[in-house]
């Protein structure tokens, strides 16, 4: 059975990577979750194909997951949570940016695939290749905890950056101040604390998938899972 779910999110995938508009698939979701597109909602399904623009909210006690058409970066969103998914093609990279207006996310990006942003009412921050959370209050007040490699946050009123290394957390008020300290245990819930367990106790595996491009040739696609 397993092996039958894996083959068809296989399949899902080579579709997407055809299609121009796709960015992302959902890979998971638990709980409450709406899809807006066109400011419409929509109805959809585990493996559903994600479009610039669109709008993922998860409500109390859920959670989703997707990745993105390059298999190089994977968001997973926590209770309560609003991102917005865009994506733009650079050669054959794809620059890719979430907007979080509130709630909890945690991203993990692979390096060497193209630009990666996580932005949110107060910041921006910028990374190559990285494990961190984004935890976005009522009124903007951002936090960054970053649990592997390093993060560049740039402030939007101020303009100031700082670099958020490995075990540090960014706290950013509503008015622009930054404040970089030692990472916590209380920083996490216990749904994060969980999930970042669960990652670190998961062995991944990859496969490579045969797929032909616009021209017509073979290129292979990695997928970890």
């Amino acid at each position: 059975m397993k092996k039958l779910i894996l083959l068809s999110l296989i399949m899902v995938l080579c579709v997407t990577l055809l299609n121009a508009d796709a960015v992302a698939m959902l890979m998971a979701s638990k709980g409450k979750l709406s899809l807006s597109r066109a400011a419409s909602q929509i109805k959809f399904h585990k493996g559903e194909l994600l479009m610039n623009n669109d709008v993922l909210r998860t409500g109390a006690e859920s959670f989703a997951a997707y990745k993105y058409v390059d298999a190089s970066s994977t968001v997973k969103m926590f209770s309560n949570s609003v991102a917005t998914i865009t994506a733009t093609k650079e050669g054959n990279k794809l620059n890719k940016n979430v907007a979080v207006s509130k709630g909890s996310i945690l991203t993990n990006v692979n390096k060497g695939t193209g630009l990666f942003r996580v932005s949110t009412p107060t910041t921006v921050a910028s990374v190559k290749g990285t494990e961190f959370f984004t935890k976005v209050e009522e009124g903007g007040a951002t936090q960054f905890l970053v649990t592997d490699g390093e993060v560049e946050v740039r402030i939007l009123v101020t303009d100031e950056t700082a670099v958020v290394g490995k075990g540090q957390t960014a706290l950013i008020s509503a008015l622009g101040e930054l404040h970089l300290r030692a990472s916590n245990p209380d920083d996490l819930s216990a749904a994060e604390q969980i999930e970042l367990e669960s990652m670190r106790e998961t062995v991944p595996k990859v496969i490579r998938i045969p797929v032909l491009d616009e021209n017509g040739r073979v290129k292979y696609i990695e997928i970890t899972y």
